[in-house]
């Protein structure tokens, strides 16, 4: 069943996806700590507000996923924001988030690039592990 991108039952799901997920079990082993994802606000796509999604990872596990709050933000090591389409796109399979992140279609707003890149394979596993859930998009989504 379908769940609305970066609520909290998307979360939910995209921990499940994670954990089940053995190539980002073994890139994961020495990352430690939160990543949000943060979607900026666009009304005419049916976000009137923006959206945070964080996951609290651990050692190739991620103990724990949900919709998130600006306070949420301050405490993550690292946030990775961009507008609605580029987060379809991203969960489409159609952006590499390495790739993004380069080319500045996704922001690391918060944490550092060079810090991140040791993560890379696994950074593209949680990805990954998000495009696996069944995600439903906000009317206007086209």
């Amino acid at each position: 069943m379908a769940t609305e991108i970066f609520t909290d039952p998307w979360a939910q799901h995209w921990n499940d996806s994670i954990n089940n997920n053995e190539k980002y079990k073994k890139a994961a082993t020495k990352w430690e700590g939160a990543i949000a994802l943060q979607m900026t606000p666009d009304a005419d796509m049916g976000i009137p507000e923006e959206r945070i999604v964080i996951a609290d990872l651990w050692h190739g596990d991620c103990r724990g996923a949900r919709a998130g709050s600006a306070a949420d933000l301050e405490a993550a090591p690292y946030v990775i924001k961009a507008t609605p389409p580029t987060w379809k796109s991203v969960l489409a399979g159609k952006t590499d988030p390495i790739v993004g992140l380069m080319g500045g279609k996704l922001k690391l707003a918060k944490g550092s690039l060079f810090a991140l890149l040791p993560y890379a394979k696994a950074a593209k596993e949680l990805v990954q592990s998000a495009i696996n859930v069944d995600t439903e998009f906000p009317e206007g989504w086209e």
